[in-house]
């Protein structure tokens, strides 16, 4: 079973610091993740964006949306106890302006998440794919 997923990646551009990303601490996971969502059939860029305003408490009409390409992974879940495939679609979104009220976040370079051994084990894989989509890009 292919399991669907989209991973959302948002640079940080209010402190100009471009290398930053955001990411989130999962419970299920004990670990900090992008933001990502189950693909939906149909409008999928539209029902992430509108999962990422609702995750960010920050409006639509300020986020925008780009899908950059997808993966194929196989991969170890953890909250799952059990290796699984996952089709991850990437997208890139740019927030126009932001408030501290939604989900509980945190700014991260690719480098540091590298450093983070909780992160690598867990979820290298979805890191060095948006290293090698996202950095290799710029």
């Amino acid at each position: 079973i292919q399991h669907n997923h989209s991973l959302v990646v948002i640079r940080d551009t209010f402190k100009q610091q471009p290398g930053r990303f955001l990411v989130y601490y999962d419970e299920r996971w004990d670990c900090k993740l992008f933001l990502n969502f189950k693909t939906v059939n149909g409008d999928n860029e539209t029902a992430i964006l509108e999962r990422v305003s609702a995750s960010l408490q920050i409006p639509k009409e300020n986020i925008s949306a780009k899908y950059l390409t997808s993966r194929v992974q196989e991969k170890y879940s953890v909250s799952h106890d059990e290796t699984r495939v996952y089709n991850h679609r990437l997208y890139e979104m740019v927030i126009h302006s932001f408030t501290d009220d939604g989900v509980h976040y945190f700014w991260m370079t690719i480098s540091e998440m590298q450093k983070d051994s909780n992160i690598m084990t867990k979820n290298m894989d979805v890191v060095d794919f948006v290293n090698e989509t996202i950095i290799s890009r710029s």
